[in-house]
C-alpha cells in the first residue's frame, strides 16, 4: 500500500491570468476603496491597475465627461462628474451624475476654470488673471501647482495640457497663449509658452496664429490640441503639437464660407470633426464634418447633419456635437445651456438632459478618469494630496 501523501496544489487569486485579472479588476468602481487595497496586494497588481492602458481598459465602454455649471448669480464651487450610458432596446441614452468634484476634497481651489483633460489628467486654471495652473489627478486627490510669468502688459491668459510621447518617453505639458499690448488701443500680439512637468520652467516657443480663447469639449487628437482662432472672418483652424512644440493651421470643410463664427470642434473615431451652420432656403442647419485623413483638406466628409432644430430662441444658437454613441445618437451642448439628444436615424432632437438644475450656462470637457498616480509622472515636482474625506459613524 502508497502510503505517500499526495501533494496538493493551492491555486491563489494572484495566479490568475492577466488577463482574467484586468475583468475582474477594471469591473470595479473608480473610487471603490476595494480598488485602492487591491493596489496593495502585491506588486504585479500594483503595476497592473497603475498602467495607462489599464485605466483605458476600465473606462473607455462609458463615454465620460466633466460638468462644471456656470450659475447667474455666484461663481460655481463644483465639478460633476457624469457618465454617459448608451440606451438599450430602443431607449435613448442616459446619463449619469456619478459623483461631485468639491474643492479642498478632490480640487485644490474653489475659484476656477476648466482648461482640458488628457490622458486621465485634468487641467484648471486659478485666479482673475488665470495666473496659477493646477494638473489634477482627481482619483487620488492629487495635483501639481504651476505658477505663469506674468509678462505685463497681456491679456487673454489662456492653456491647454498634453502629452508628448517621443521614443517611448511620456512628459506632460501645458501650453500657454496669451497676447501683449503695447497701449489699451493697440491690437495684441500672440505670444507662447510651454511649461514640460518636471523642468519646473517655462520656455518661449514660437508665436501661435491666434490665441486659445477656449477650448471645446474635446479637440485632443493625434497628438495635437485644436482651436478656433479669434477672428471676424474664419479662415483656417489651429493646431498645437505637444511633441514637435510646433503651431499650425487645417483648412475649414469646403462648404463654410468663414461668415458664421458659430463653429464648434470635436472628436469622432480619433479622427477631428467640426460643427458648421448651413443654411438650406431659410431652414438653419448644422453640417458635422469628420476629417478622415488628418491635414488633407480634400479628406473632409460630412457625416451628418442636425436639423429639425429648437424654435428661434431670439439670439445666436449653436449645437456643439460631445459624444457620439454606437446607437447613432449624438449627445450636443445647445448653446451652453443644457445637453440635448441628437437621433441620427429619426433626425430630431429627442431628449434634453440638464444633469443639474441652474439657470446659468454649463461647461463641459471630456475626462477619463485614471489609474496612474501624479507621482508616476512628476518627475520631481511637488505633488500635493489633499486629505480624505473624515467619514462620521453614526
Amino acid at each position: 500500500m502508497d502510503h505517500r501523501r499526495k501533494r496538493v496544489t493551492k491555486n491563489e487569486i494572484t495566479d490568475l491570468p492577466v488577463c482574467l485579472l484586468e475583468e475582474i479588476l477594471s469591473r470595479l468602481p473608480m473610487r471603490s476603496p476595494a480598488l485602492g487595497q487591491c493596489r496593495l496586494v502585491c506588486k504585479t497588481w500594483l503595476h497592473l491597475i497603475s498602467e495607462t492602458y489599464f485605466s483605458k481598459f476600465q473606462f473607455e465602454s462609458h463615454p465620460r465627461m466633466l460638468v462644471r455649471t456656470l450659475p447667474e448669480t455666484y461663481r460655481s464651487r463644483e465639478i460633476i462628474s457624469a457618465r454617459i450610458a448608451e440606451g438599450v432596446n430602443g431607449r435613448t441614452f442616459q446619463v449619469e451624475r456619478s459623483k461631485k468634484l468639491v474643492p479642498e476634497r478632490e480640487l485644490p481651489t474653489a475659484n476656477f476654470e476648466l482648461v482640458n483633460s488628457c490622458h486621465g489628467l485634468l487641467c484648471i486654471s486659478e485666479g482673475k488673471y488665470r495666473n496659477v495652473i493646477h494638473v489634477c489627478n482627481p482619483v487620488f486627490r492629487e495635483h501639481i501647482t504651476i505658477k505663469v510669468n506674468r509678462p505685463l502688459p497681456f491679456y487673454l491668459n489662456s492653456f491647454g495640457l498634453g502629452l508628448s510621447i517621443t521614443n517611448d518617453k511620456y512628459e506632460y505639458k501645458v501650453l500657454r497663449t496669451f497676447c501683449l499690448k503695447t497701449n489699451r488701443s493697440a491690437p495684441g500680439y500672440p505670444r507662447a509658452e510651454i511649461y514640460t512637468i518636471g523642468t519646473k520652467r517655462w520656455r518661449r516657443i514660437g508665436n501661435p496664429h491666434s490665441c486659445i480663447e477656449k477650448l471645446d469639449f474635446n479637440t485632443y487628437v493625434h497628438g495635437y490640441i485644436h482651436w478656433i482662432p479669434d477672428q471676424k472672418l474664419l479662415q483656417f483652424i489651429c493646431s498645437f503639437n505637444f511633441g514637435k512644440e510646433q503651431f499650425g493651421q487645417l483648412p475649414l470643410p469646403p462648404t463654410y464660407d468663414g461668415n458664421d463664427v458659430r463653429v464648434k470642434l470635436g472628436v469622432l473615431k480619433d479622427c477631428l470633426c467640426v460643427s458648421v451652420p448651413e443654411k438650406v432656403g431659410s431652414v438653419d442647419k448644422f453640417g458635422i464634418w469628420v476629417m478622415k485623413k488628418y491635414g488633407v483638406k480634400q479628406s473632409w466628409i460630412q457625416q451628418y447633419v442636425i436639423e429639425n432644430l429648437y424654435p428661434d430662441v431670439g439670439r445666436l444658437k449653436f449645437y456643439e456635437p460631445l459624444i457620439f454613441l454606437s446607437t447613432g445618437e449624438i449627445l450636443v451642448s445647445f448653446n451652453g445651456e443644457f445637453l440635448a439628444c441628437y437621433n441620427t436615424k429619426m433626425k430630431k432632437l429627442v431628449k434634453k438632459s440638464t444633469i443639474t438644475q441652474t439657470k446659468g450656462g454649463i461647461h463641459a470637457i471630456a475626462y477619463n478618469p485614471s489609474l496612474v498616480s501624479l507621482n508616476v509622472v512628476a518627475r520631481g515636482e511637488k505633488v500635493r494630496a489633499l486629505p480624505e474625506p473624515k467619514v462620521t459613524l453614526c
